[in-house]
């Protein structure tokens, strides 16, 4: 595969860690690369989220709130892995709808900590990456570029599944976000309106997405 020049290692212009944190564009097998990490980064917020819901859900003693909890906890973590094949397939507005989507509901909640600082960091280096991702043309049209393998369930997670199924997606997935958003503004508008110290015995939504730091 090497003789073929399909593996692609060779040219990825930078280190894991500046991949992660301040990526730079310079072939095709950097718009691959940053295409996957931007993904798994969605999917892995997905998966958080749904737990950390899915937690709260538990918790509820009325069975329509638990309901309610966990159809919450389906459509966000459902945004998130829509987002991520979006940002797969070099979608700028997918990673800035999740990026904005993340960083509202942790303000909304009042999670801030340093895990969610780190979290809305790399999402925000998520948007950059997208971005330069998205601008990227090659020299020439017969380029040679990275192939999208369909060997593993892997592969077709993340290189099969996002130019399938994004193109249908996308719409479900930006009404979706935007609902939860207006949501997410109208909680937040209404904390800063009428401020007010919960009773030790009232019940409090949960928060919409993952939230790190709701443990300390």
């Amino acid at each position: 595969m090497q003789s073929l020049n399909l593996s692609g290692e060779a040219k990825k212009s930078d280190g894991p860690i500046k991949r992660l944190l301040w990526p730079t564009v310079d072939n095709a097998w950097d718009v691959d690369y940053l295409g996957q990490q931007g993904f798994w980064i969605c999917f892995a917020i997905a998966l958080i989220s749904f737990v950390f819901i899915a937690i709260a859900a538990s918790e509820q003693p009325n069975p329509l709130a638990r309901t309610i909890t966990l159809v919450i906890g389906a459509i966000v973590s459902f945004v998130y892995v829509a987002g991520g094949m979006g940002v797969r397939q070099a979608s700028w507005p997918a990673a800035v709808t999740v990026f904005a989507l993340y960083v509202v509901d942790q303000l909304s909640a009042g999670h801030i900590g340093v895990l969610t600082i780190i979290i809305a960091a790399v999402l925000l280096t998520n948007v950059r990456a997208t971005i330069l991702a998205s601008r990227w043309k090659p020299s020439a049209e017969n380029e040679d570029r990275p192939s999208r393998f369909n060997e593993t369930f892997r592969d077709k997670l993340v290189d099969q599944l996002p130019p399938r199924a994004w193109p249908i997606l996308k719409y479900p997935f930006y009404g979706l976000a935007y609902l939860v958003l207006m949501m997410l503004f109208a909680t937040f508008a209404l904390h800063l309106l009428r401020p007010s110290r919960a009773l030790p015995n009232e019940n409090t939504a949960p928060s919409m997405t993952v939230s790190p730091d709701s443990s300390q």
